[in-house]
Protein backbone atom coordinates (compact mmCIF):
# COMPACT_ATOMS: atom_id res chain seq x y z
CA UNK A 1 0.00 0.00 0.00
CA UNK A 2 1.16 3.34 -0.74
CA UNK A 3 1.46 6.38 1.32
CA UNK A 4 -1.16 8.43 -0.57
CA UNK A 5 -3.34 5.27 -0.12
CA UNK A 6 -2.69 5.13 3.21
CA UNK A 7 -3.56 8.91 3.82
CA UNK A 8 -6.87 8.73 1.35
CA UNK A 9 -7.78 5.73 3.92
CA UNK A 10 -6.99 7.28 7.72
CA UNK A 11 -8.92 10.64 6.42
CA UNK A 12 -11.52 8.45 5.34
CA UNK A 13 -11.73 6.53 8.70
CA UNK A 14 -11.83 9.93 10.55
CA UNK A 15 -14.59 11.04 8.72
CA UNK A 16 -16.68 8.59 8.76
CA UNK A 17 -19.31 9.06 11.55
CA UNK A 18 -20.79 5.58 12.07
CA UNK A 19 -20.86 4.24 15.72
CA UNK A 20 -20.03 7.56 16.84
CA UNK A 21 -23.17 8.21 18.56
CA UNK A 22 -22.84 4.62 20.08
CA UNK A 23 -19.36 5.75 21.52
CA UNK A 24 -20.54 9.17 22.68
CA UNK A 25 -23.47 7.99 24.68
CA UNK A 26 -21.09 5.23 26.36
CA UNK A 27 -18.73 8.25 27.61
CA UNK A 28 -21.58 9.90 28.52
CA UNK A 29 -24.06 7.35 30.30
CA UNK A 30 -21.95 7.27 33.91
CA UNK A 31 -22.24 11.06 33.79
CA UNK A 32 -26.20 10.89 33.43
CA UNK A 33 -26.48 8.35 35.45
CA UNK A 34 -24.95 9.48 38.28
CA UNK A 35 -26.46 12.86 38.00
CA UNK A 36 -29.86 10.93 37.82
CA UNK A 37 -28.82 8.87 41.01
CA UNK A 38 -27.48 12.06 42.99
CA UNK A 39 -30.89 13.81 41.98
CA UNK A 40 -33.14 10.97 43.23
CA UNK A 41 -30.76 11.07 46.84
CA UNK A 42 -30.88 14.30 47.44
CA UNK A 43 -35.00 14.58 46.97
CA UNK A 44 -35.31 11.96 48.98
CA UNK A 45 -32.76 12.64 51.60
CA UNK A 46 -35.06 16.20 52.24
CA UNK A 47 -38.41 14.74 51.96
CA UNK A 48 -37.41 12.08 54.86
CA UNK A 49 -35.75 15.41 56.88
CA UNK A 50 -38.38 17.29 56.29
CA UNK A 51 -40.82 14.59 57.99
CA UNK A 52 -38.57 14.07 60.81
CA UNK A 53 -38.00 17.91 61.38
CA UNK A 54 -42.10 17.91 61.17
CA UNK A 55 -42.44 15.25 63.89
CA UNK A 56 -39.87 17.27 65.71
CA UNK A 57 -41.59 20.16 65.81
CA UNK A 58 -45.01 18.08 67.15
CA UNK A 59 -43.07 16.34 69.63
CA UNK A 60 -41.46 19.58 71.07
CA UNK A 61 -44.79 20.95 71.17
CA UNK A 62 -46.94 18.10 72.98
CA UNK A 63 -44.49 17.98 75.37
CA UNK A 64 -44.28 21.56 75.72
CA UNK A 65 -48.25 21.34 76.49
CA UNK A 66 -47.36 18.93 79.30
CA UNK A 67 -49.41 16.69 77.89
CA UNK A 68 -46.08 13.71 77.76
CA UNK A 69 -42.99 13.79 79.61
CA UNK A 70 -39.63 13.66 77.89
CA UNK A 71 -39.42 9.61 77.81
CA UNK A 72 -42.60 9.69 76.70
CA UNK A 73 -42.20 12.32 74.23
CA UNK A 74 -38.88 10.59 73.29
CA UNK A 75 -40.80 7.27 72.54
CA UNK A 76 -43.95 8.94 70.56
CA UNK A 77 -40.84 10.59 68.13
CA UNK A 78 -39.54 7.08 67.92
CA UNK A 79 -42.47 5.28 66.66
CA UNK A 80 -43.07 8.20 64.14
CA UNK A 81 -39.75 8.65 62.61
CA UNK A 82 -38.87 5.30 61.49
CA UNK A 83 -37.38 4.65 58.16
CA UNK A 84 -37.70 1.48 57.28
CA UNK A 85 -36.47 -0.90 60.24
CA UNK A 86 -33.91 2.12 61.24
CA UNK A 87 -34.86 4.54 63.87
CA UNK A 88 -32.71 7.70 64.21
CA UNK A 89 -31.75 8.37 67.67
CA UNK A 90 -33.68 11.01 69.31
CA UNK A 91 -33.21 12.87 73.39
CA UNK A 92 -35.87 15.20 74.45
CA UNK A 93 -35.26 17.71 77.11
CA UNK A 94 -37.09 19.44 79.25
CA UNK A 95 -34.44 22.32 80.95
CA UNK A 96 -36.36 24.13 83.83
CA UNK A 97 -34.14 26.99 84.00
CA UNK A 98 -34.80 28.10 80.36
CA UNK A 99 -38.32 26.97 80.35
CA UNK A 100 -37.87 25.12 77.01
CA UNK A 101 -38.31 22.08 75.41
CA UNK A 102 -35.84 20.58 73.30
CA UNK A 103 -35.51 17.53 70.87
CA UNK A 104 -32.72 16.49 69.20
CA UNK A 105 -32.72 14.11 66.24
CA UNK A 106 -29.36 12.36 64.89
CA UNK A 107 -29.72 10.32 61.86
CA UNK A 108 -27.08 7.95 59.60
CA UNK A 109 -26.76 9.92 56.45
CA UNK A 110 -26.92 6.96 54.60
CA UNK A 111 -30.75 5.68 55.80
CA UNK A 112 -31.45 9.58 54.92
CA UNK A 113 -29.94 8.82 51.00
CA UNK A 114 -30.89 5.47 49.39
CA UNK A 115 -27.84 5.87 46.99
CA UNK A 116 -25.65 6.83 49.42
CA UNK A 117 -24.27 9.45 46.92
CA UNK A 118 -25.49 12.14 49.08
CA UNK A 119 -23.68 10.83 51.91
CA UNK A 120 -20.69 11.93 50.15
CA UNK A 121 -21.56 15.61 50.82
CA UNK A 122 -23.19 15.11 54.19
CA UNK A 123 -20.81 12.69 55.83
CA UNK A 124 -21.57 10.02 58.00
CA UNK A 125 -24.29 12.05 60.49
CA UNK A 126 -27.23 14.22 60.20
CA UNK A 127 -28.11 16.30 63.62
CA UNK A 128 -31.12 18.47 64.07
CA UNK A 129 -32.34 20.13 66.65
CA UNK A 130 -36.18 22.03 67.66
CA UNK A 131 -37.21 23.83 70.70
CA UNK A 132 -40.35 25.36 72.15
CA UNK A 133 -41.06 27.34 74.84
CA UNK A 134 -43.06 25.09 77.97
CA UNK A 135 -46.28 26.48 78.07
CA UNK A 136 -47.56 27.61 81.92
CA UNK A 137 -49.34 25.35 83.91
Amino acid sequence: MTLPGLRQRLSSFLRAETGSATVEFTLWAPALLAILLLGADASTAFTRQSNLWRISNETARIVSRHALDAEAGAAFARNRMRIGSYVPEIEVKIDDETQMVTVSVTVDARQMAPFGILSLALGDRISFAVSQMLEPI
